[in-house]
């Protein structure tokens, strides 16, 4: 998931931007965005972005000889953030549960990296939640002042699962909306590709999204093949294609329906990065969409395409 670029906001420009009529009309983008921002407002909010809620597909290791997954020395601990040297530290400071690890969570820049000075914002309590042969560890995180929950899931990997594989079942919330989510991530022993599967769902909002990743990552460059769908109401969207970078060029080779029917495609080739692809409805001439904003799964990671939002400086164990 993190290594989408704002694939929503595509498919809601292609809405804005392409007139078309039949069984594929967009007939409601104003509903759908706001669906679709309910749910972008929940992921992007400043907890749950600094928590990295979109990086439960990461590999678990297995504690080596029978040793716990969170060693006891950091059981009832807090780790905090030093602007000095750039990773966590362990601290005096009391409060974190007797059974977790407590990592504070902070401001984070638009590209993900924590802001210095450092401002808290709130904290994650990670638990060792492993039962027999199944590897598990369960987070949650709440507000500095507040101590609203604002994320609660549970990361496994099982004896029987492929290596470097997890699942991840919970809910992520901004304070007020909930969305539940589930899903999977397989990585390749090299852990330059993988494959994520995602389901997110807002019964208040009425919103519900699906996605399919396989993706690889390489020193400058990076490629993702994509199935993301949409539904909301009578309506379901989709995307599905392939996109690339390399060495701040992007490409497209997407296809928007809408209830399965063809309704736009999404192109362009080694396009400066920042910059937009072009929108072809059939028989027209193309059109540029809006700016886009940030969506459900925006992509995040520096102009240098090798760091994701979310990824954490090194923790002592």
């Amino acid at each position: 998931m993190s290594r989408c670029s704002p694939l929503w906001a595509v498919v809601l420009s292609a809405g804005a931007c392409v007139e078309s009529t039949g069984p594929g009309t967009l007939t409601d983008p104003a509903g759908v965005r706001s669906s679709l921002d309910a749910i972008d407002t929940v992921f992007t909010s400043p907890v749950a972005r600094s928590a990295g809620a979109f990086l439960y597909g990461l590999p678990i290791p297995r504690p080596v000889g029978g040793a716990p997954l969170i060693p006891d020395s950091l059981l009832g601990k807090t780790l905090a953030f030093s602007c000095d040297s750039q990773r966590y530290v362990l601290t005096a400071q009391t409060g974190a549960p007797p059974h977790a690890v407590r990592l504070t969570l902070y401001q984070l820049a638009s590209v993900g990296s924590i802001l210095c000075p450092a401002t808290a914002i709130g904290q994650l309590d990670l638990t060792d939640a492993s039962t027999g042969d199944t590897t598990a560890v369960h987070a949650t995180a709440t507000g500095v002042g507040d101590g609203a929950a604002y994320l609660d899931y549970t990361i496994r990997h099982a004896t029987a699962d492929p290596p470097f594989a997890a699942t991840a079942v919970g809910w992520v919330s901004d304070g007020q909306q909930r969305v539940d989510f589930q899903g999977a991530g397989h990585y390749a022993a090299a852990l330059h590709s993988g494959i994520t599967v995602i389901q997110l769902d807002d019964s208040a909002a009425d919103a519900h999204a699906t996605l399919n990743d396989s993706g690889y990552m390489g020193v400058d460059t990076w490629s993702d093949d994509v199935d993301l769908s949409f539904r909301h109401g009578g309506v379901t969207l989709g995307l599905s294609g392939a996109e690339s970078w390399a060495n701040t060029f992007m490409s497209w080779d997407e296809i928007v329906r809408v209830n399965s029917v063809p309704f736009a495609k999404v192109g362009g080739t080694a396009v400066p990065e920042g910059g937009q692809p072009t929108l072809t409805p059939p028989r027209r001439r193309a059109r540029h969409p809006p700016a886009r904003p940030r969506a459900l799964t925006q992509r995040r990671r520096t102009s240098r395409g090798d760091r994701a939002v979310g990824d954490r400086p090194s923790v002592p164990s």
